[in-house]
């Protein structure tokens, strides 16, 4: 994996676009005051959207220090700035310094992973599953001859009650392919993907499973509540196609489980013209099973993907020319169909508990039924 390397220009290409840094004061800060001994006891979620830079430096250089190789006298370089958030986690960037730290360690950039508080609060311990997974497997990447950069896992974040509520991990060189909308993009996402379902999935046990890809289609509808075939009568019909196509003839593999462009970075320095060096970080997503899931994750049911008209088709082709599995549009187009139908899910119960806090649920019966029409029209 190359090092992240540089001075203040280079510091833009680490991980994703960064967002405003809070400057943190000079003191101390590795002894808490008052106050932040108490942000600490708060509720967390209170503590992030307060943006407490002061008390996550002390969180990062406590963790450091109690981790192999760092020492006992870290300290954080300069500013921690907030990059793009997870879909569980808040994202810091941040670099080092301190007394007999080797040059290693302080040429290389780091990535905080946050657990959101409030996502924690409503969906139980699934997101704190799911970060001991991430950590677990970025350690196996790093056994494996993966043709692709990924964080180095360095240390778990813990809570007043040695509970992990983040984890700290090295960042990437590169620039995110977010807002890239062009072939190339697709092409690159597609070998991305078909590296991915090539690694062994007997290293990664730790991730949950789904033995075949007819049995990952049958999990995601057992999942679906029962009451939405009830309530939308599209559902239903959506469920009788997808019972009439489903994969068979391969088999499952590891998912990153959300190979969306803001998680791949070109390294452009490090690539050249006819191979591009393509980074990928948050894994957390990452599971076993039916590789036409990663696609339809890229794809989400869209009319055009990327800016590109029958993305999808280009999707499909590019993934199998890059010797990805023998997967088909159908194969794909399942998938996306799952995907709305769980959206309509979530905006429909949101409504029922007057929670709604983004489309509501004729949005995404109007974007089933668009997509219906498109696959089995």
């Amino acid at each position: 994996m190359p090092a992240w390397e540089g001075g203040e220009a280079a510091r833009g290409e680490a991980y994703c676009v960064l967002l405003a840094a809070e400057a943190v004061p000079a003191e101390n800060s590795r002894k808490l005051t008052e106050e932040g001994t108490h942000v600490r006891s708060c509720a967390m979620g209170r503590r992030f959207q307060q943006h407490n830079y002061r008390y996550l430096r002390h969180l990062i250089q406590q963790s450091l220090e109690d981790s192999p190789g760092f020492g006992t006298h870290v300290e954080v370089d300069g500013k921690i700035s907030r990059l793009d958030d997870g879909l569980w986690h808040e994202n810091y960037w941040f670099s080092i310094q301190g007394r007999g730290l080797p040059a290693a360690r302080t040429k290389q950039a780091y990535v905080l992973r946050l657990l959101n508080q409030c996502e924690d609060s409503r969906s139980g311990s699934e997101p704190r599953d799911r970060l001991v997974r991430e950590a677990e497997t970025l350690q196996v990447l790093k056994t494996t001859d993966f043709a692709h950069p990924t964080p180095e896992f360095i240390c778990f974040v813990d809570d007043e009650m040695s509970r992990p509520i983040g984890m700290i991990e090295t960042a990437l060189a590169g620039f995110s392919l977010h807002g890239s909308k062009e072939r190339t993009t697709l092409k690159l996402t597609s070998q991305v993907a078909a590296n991915v379902h090539r690694l062994d999935v007997e290293r990664f046990r730790h991730l949950p499973r789904s033995d075949d890809p007819a049995r990952h289609v049958r999990k995601r509808l057992d999942e679906l509540d029962k009451a939405l075939f009830a309530e939308f009568s599209l559902a239903n019909e959506v469920l009788e196609w997808i019972e009439k196509h489903f994969p068979s003839g391969y088999g499952a593999c590891v998912l990153h489980g959300d190979l969306l462009p803001q998680n791949l970075l070109c390294d452009w320095s490090a690539s050249d013209r006819d191979n591009s060096l393509v980074g990928i970080v948050d894994w957390e997503m990452t599971q076993v099973g039916d590789p036409a899931y990663d696609l339809a994750i890229v794809s989400r049911g869209n009319r055009k993907v990327l800016g590109m008209k029958e993305g999808v088709r280009v999707l499909v082709e590019e993934y199998v020319d890059s010797g990805g599995g023998p997967i088909s549009l159908t194969d794909v187009r399942v998938h996306e169909l799952l995907l709305v139908l769980n959206w309509l899910e979530e905006a429909w119960r949101e409504h029922q508990e007057s929670q709604a806090g983004g489309h509501g649920p004729d949005f995404h019966e109007d974007k089933l039924r668009s997509l219906f029409g498109r696959v089995a029209g």
